[in-house]
């Protein structure tokens, strides 16, 4: 489904929130997902509506933008062994230490509102969440989110 193409980075080390999305837009674009303009429109609705969050201690990030960018529906993982800065969706002005991405590429709009649900779901489980942390392999991942209800 959103994550039958493998699209995972796992305990990687970008500098910046720009390295961050280039690295796993290149993921997408290259599986076919999304068109060129997908980076520039993932980057400016960040900067506009920002998508840091904060569970139990945990950040999160979960970048999207507009269906006119995608292909075909998509999710690419990326857990950082250091921390990347995100505003709060809630509060532009406080910035998150994220650890855990999950940028969307939804073809059709109403799967973002579900996905979304989902991810927030899994997001306050602690130990799936500590899982998720430790997690080296895509089997791994996809056992992890298919138990969950995400997959």
């Amino acid at each position: 489904m959103f994550f039958d193409q493998g699209l995972c980075l796992f305990h990687t080390k970008p500098e910046n929130q720009e390295q961050l999305f280039r690295s796993m837009y290149k993921e997408l674009y290259q599986a076919g997902c999304v068109k060129a303009s997908y980076i520039d429109g993932i980057t400016a609705r960040e900067s506009e509506y920002p998508t840091g969050l904060e569970f139990n201690g945990v950040g999160f990030a979960i970048p999207h933008t507009d269906s006119a960018y995608v292909n075909k529906s998509q999710i690419c993982f990326a857990s950082l062994d250091e921390p990347v800065i995100f505003q709060d969706m809630t509060d532009k002005n406080h910035d998150i230490e994220v650890n855990l991405v999950f940028m969307l590429a939804m073809a059709n709009p109403h799967e973002q509102v579900e996905t979304l649900q989902n991810l927030m779901t899994l997001f306050t489980e602690e130990e799936k969440v500590k899982k998720l942390q430790e997690l080296s392999s895509q089997e791994e991942f996809i056992k992890l989110l298919s138990d969950s209800g995400v997959y």
